[in-house]
């Protein structure tokens, strides 16, 4: 038989095979999820006038600590803006250590609802101030990542919390942190942005510390990947600090949960004065803080701590392979480099009329089984050999292990063998 002849036979067989196998097409599931150039959308619609205007009428209150009337007002400013924005909003009542008050929480449901990602700020003051920077800025940005973020779904459920009673030790958060921990809420992680607009030099507004604990330094990563991703918005180096319990951040640690507390580098010498006031809030370093802030917090809603199978891609690379072309499968993990995968990853090609494993030169079996940790991704590549003539399936069937211990996932194709000739049915 010549050459034309056989390719052509062979073609007409690779066909019927093809034709013979069943296909199906899930429907798919279309929504505005935010993937990289979305966040970097949200990211420019940040907006010195609108964070301004929140300072603004903030301060306008005048010293508004807790208990007091003008925080009443004040939380009831937030309340109106975040109920403006679709979101679901309540007060949270809380009672602790002879003092009463209020958090606001404004909650954006993710696709998968229970694991839940938080951004907060404190908007009462001490007696004396207006509070302006401390913590008109945070609640500020907290507000202005609500709206932009509203108009966007994610993986996560996104939490945007303002607490009260911060100035007298954190009750507000501590109340609230105890409470999602006694109804097991799943709380991901938490950005805490309290004092994040004072900077007077071009060094105070290039640089924002983050105070991070050893089990949050993945929020951190995170942070110093989104900087690097939109550099050209955000330029600011972050200054990584040991955890200090300083902060409503505090609150969440004390209860299991990772947290991650960001701070202007220079200290503010207006804080807790009655000089603190919008006059000294640089809203050029303001914008920066809070553009680094929702690149993280959005890229918190995105990923998973503990990888799923959704984490885990499959691709079967070649359709004709003739030595010395090889044969590639390549396992992915696309979590954003927070943990990598325990794995094992199993491929075989097995004959479809026998049953049993496709065995090549000297009687190997193709058959193969590896153990391995995947931070990026993996791959497996063999060259064609000389098989007798046979049509087979190649499968690839990966499981976790350890943490990752759910994780399962597959992928087939088939094809067929002719000699050093092998041809594989194309796969999506």
């Amino acid at each position: 038989m010549n050459i034309n002849k056989k390719f052509i036979s062979l073609y007409i067989v690779v066909s019927i095979l093809a034709l013979s196998i069943p296909y199906s097409h899930s429907s798919e599931i279309h929504f505005h999820m935010a993937n990289s150039n979305e966040i970097e959308k949200m990211i420019k619609q940040v907006n010195e006038s609108v964070l301004r205007k929140h300072i603004q009428t903030i301060q306008n209150f005048g010293p508004h600590p807790t208990g007091s009337d003008a925080c009443n007002k004040v939380g009831d400013y937030i309340y109106r803006q975040l109920k403006s924005m679709g979101l679901s909003v309540r007060y949270d009542d809380w009672n602790y250590k002879g003092r009463k008050g209020k958090n606001i929480e404004a909650t954006l449901a993710g696709i998968n609802s229970k694991r839940v990602v938080i951004v907060c700020a404190h908007y009462d003051s001490v007696f004396v101030s207006p509070g302006a920077d401390d913590d008109g800025s945070g609640v500020s940005a907290v507000l202005t990542m609500a709206e932009i973020m509203s108009h966007y779904t994610f993986n996560s459920t996104i939490k945007f919390v303002l607490f009260s009673g911060e100035e007298q030790g954190r009750l507000g958060s501590h109340e609230y942190a105890k409470e999602a921990y006694k109804e097991g809420e799943n709380i991901a992680g938490v950005i805490t942005l309290d004092g994040v607009g004072y900077a007077i030099s071009s060094e105070d507004g290039s640089r924002v510390k983050n105070l991070v604990g050893n089990n949050s330094l993945w929020i951190e990563n995170i942070s110093e990947k989104v900087n690097k991703l939109y550099g050209k918005y955000i330029n600011l180096e972050i200054i990584r600090l040991p955890n200090e319990p300083i902060s409503d951040h505090q609150s969440f640690i004390d209860y299991g949960y990772d947290a991650s507390y960001f701070l202007e580098y220079k200290l503010d010498p207006y804080y807790h004065t009655s000089e603190d006031r919008i006059e000294y809030v640089n809203m050029s370093y303001l914008k920066k803080v809070t553009r680094l802030a929702m690149g993280t917090l959005a890229f918190m809603a995105n990923s998973h701590r503990t990888i799923s199978s959704d984490d885990i891609k499959i691709e079967i690379k070649g359709s004709i392979l003739s030595y010395p072309a090889q044969l590639t499968v390549r396992i992915e993990n696309s979590m954003y480099r927070e943990d990598t995968a325990n794995l094992t990853i199993k491929i075989g090609m097995i004959n479809l009329l026998t049953g049993n494993y496709v065995k090549g030169p000297y009687n190997t079996t193709c058959n193969w089984t590896f153990s391995k940790e995947i931070r990026d991704y993996w791959e497996f590549k063999t060259a064609s050999r000389a098989y007798p003539f046979q049509f087979f399936m190649l499968h690839v069937i990966v499981d976790g292990f350890n943490d990752d211990a759910g994780v399962h996932k597959e992928k087939q194709t088939y094809g067929i063998v002719f000699s050093t000739l092998i041809i594989l049915i194309p796969v999506t």
